[in-house]
């Protein structure tokens, strides 16, 4: 058709121009513009994807190591999510039985349909693990003698000095020999990804921390106070700062980043905020759990201005840092030292 001078057609007083007729062959997922995707090709260019891609002769396949706790969402009330899942992506989903441990296998004939199916099902996972209440915990122990010492002192002047203030009372303050910094939290269901979990930090050994400082411990200073809210008179959590704690953030940050890269751990911020947890309102209710925010628990704020005016720039203690740990939460027992139970423990300063 020449543009310059094309087929006109008038209806009435109106002049349309009159295209030729192109017949196309319409495949699922067609979208109807000239420049369509290549299904294939975007698929070998997604970096995201991790999973490896088994070819037999009646197709793909794809093996999904997911634990059985996310096993009902994936399936939905009668089926209706697997179901559904597998009409719109063209391939079959095989699930363990209930009560049964097993990988996830994807297969179909079409491999963008499993790459497709299998990304729907890791989406799914991530979106439930977000909503669970954490079970794990990445820790750094801050509970030397010198810090709990400097703490207890702190604790005691506190309570003689401030027995006015509204809701300051012993049951509040942290146990000393709990004192620890958090890097992240994160919610294991079963062996498999608790071993996982172990396995990430052990090898963060060699790819971050001996790198970065040798076989030497981190050391920081824990000095001043903050809080989180700006009203001195409803505070819930009293911190201690961290100073001094460059390539221990470096660390951190690259730690996370393997967890994350995981799909065990979600990065809440773009930065690890590092404080010390000195007091916490919900400490009235449990003393075993690590001090984080439960929605279900109602707190009552303590009045902290005659606090923070005689104690905001105390200084607690030089802290070396030579271990990492992947800490249980609500383990119902501690260590003998009277720290979280681990699951694991990553040792900065010996060989191996």
């Amino acid at each position: 058709m020449d543009i310059l001078n094309p087929s006109v057609v008038w209806l009435g007083n109106r002049c349309f121009r009159k295209n030729n007729e192109v017949e196309y062959t319409v495949r699922s997922g067609y979208t109807g513009e000239e420049d369509d995707f290549n299904e294939e090709e975007e698929i070998e260019q997604n970096s995201d994807f991790q999973h490896a891609i088994e070819e037999f002769d009646g197709g793909y396949r794809v093996i999904l190591p997911v634990s059985s706790h996310f096993f009902p969402q994936i399936i939905g009330k009668g089926g209706q999510s697997k179901i559904r899942l597998e009409r719109e992506t063209n391939t079959k989903i095989s699930i363990p039985r209930k009560g049964m441990e097993g990988d996830i296998v994807v297969s179909g004939t079409q491999r963008s349909g499993v790459v497709r199916c299998s990304n729907r099902i890791d989406v799914m996972v991530s979106s439930s693990r977000q909503k669970q209440p954490f079970t794990h915990f990445i820790s750094l122990p801050v509970n030397s003698q010198a810090m709990q010492e400097a703490f207890l002192k702190f604790k005691e002047e506190v309570l003689e000095s401030c027995s006015s203030s509204r809701g300051i009372d012993d049951s509040i303050f942290q146990t000393p020999s709990l004192l620890h910094l958090t890097v992240g939290t994160m919610a294991l269901f079963d062996d498999r990804e608790r071993a996982l979990a172990r396995e990430i930090l052990q090898d963060c050994k060699e790819t971050v921390i001996l790198p970065l400082i040798g076989e030497h411990p981190f050391q920081v200073e824990i000095r001043g106070l903050e809080i989180m809210n700006d009203d001195p008179s409803e505070i819930d959590v009293l911190y201690g700062k961290v100073e001094n704690a460059g390539k221990l953030q470096i660390a951190a940050e690259q730690i996370v980043d393997r967890f994350v890269d995981a799909g065990l751990m979600k990065r809440e911020y773009d930065r690890i905020k590092f404080h010390v947890t000195l007091m916490n309102t919900l400490f009235r209710k449990d003393k075993n759990d690590v001090g984080d925010k439960n929605e279900e628990s109602v707190r009552e704020s303590f009045d902290g201005r005659i606090l923070l005016e005689l104690f905001s720039e105390r200084r607690f203690a030089s802290v070396e840092i030579s271990e990492v740990h992947l800490s249980q939460r609500r383990a119902g027992r501690r260590t003998p030292e009277g720290y979280y139970l681990p699951s694991a423990i990553l040792n900065i300063t010996s060989c191996g």
